[in-house]
Formats: structure tokens, C-alpha cells, sequence
């Protein structure tokens, strides 16, 4: 598994939704929790710029894409103008089944604790 997480934030869900439906074939989904939301994939997510701001409709600025890189599991395997490739690694495993937990927890109570 691999994930991506972003501030929760209107536009941001718009993002996640995209890229989830672009990621199908990688059985990409969504989590907001808090202020977060969790894009998870299996094995790797593909991050296009061009989907994100079709979702948005606008275009990014630079820091905005570059945004996309800073919190994530795995590794980021391709980092080019318009696309980004994150791929799970032996540590995204073990990060990833600890979120799963966590999140899965947050459902059931509405809280981490």
C-alpha cells in the first residue's frame, strides 16, 4: 500500500475523489479524518497534474504541486512537471497497516483514543 495525505479542506475532497477515480486500477481510496484525508493505493498512486486541475478548475501553481510530496508513505518513484508516482516500499507495509488500524478505530469510536 502506499498513501497520500492532504489537508481536508472542500478542494481538497474534490482532489481526492479524482484521484481515486483515476487510480482505479490500483483500487485507490479515500479517508478524511480530522483534518486530513487519507488517498490510498495499492501498490502505487499516480498523481496527474492535469486531473487535479481539472477537479479544481484551475491550474496549480508550483507550490501547490510540490505540496503533494509531503506527507506520504512509500516512495516517490517519478517526480516530473505533471506527474507524480508513489510506490509502496517493505516500510510503507508496516506504516500503512498502522494507519489502517488507527482509521479503522476513528470509524468505529470518532476518535483515535
Amino acid at each position: 500500500m502506499v498513501s497520500v495525505f492532504i489537508e481536508a479542506m472542500p478542494t481538497n475532497l474534490l482532489i481526492a475523489k479524482a484521484i481515486c477515480e483515476d487510480n482505479r486500477g490500483n483500487q485507490a481510496d479515500y479517508t478524511p479524518f480530522g483534518m486530513l484525508i487519507r488517498i490510498r493505493g495499492d501498490k502505487k498512486l499516480i498523481l496527474k497534474r492535469g486531473v487535479i486541475e481539472e477537479a479544481i478548475g484551475r491550474e496549480l501553481t508550483e507550490n501547490e504541486w510540490q505540496s503533494a510530496t509531503w506527507n506520504y508513505i512509500g516512495k516517490i518513484s517519478k517526480s516530473k512537471k505533471n506527474e507524480l508516482i508513489f510506490e509502496d516500499s517493505a516500510e510503507s507495509k508496516a506504516l500503512d497497516a498502522y494507519w489502517d488500524k488507527r482509521l479503522e478505530s476513528y470509524k468505529k469510536h470518532s476518535s483515535f483514543y
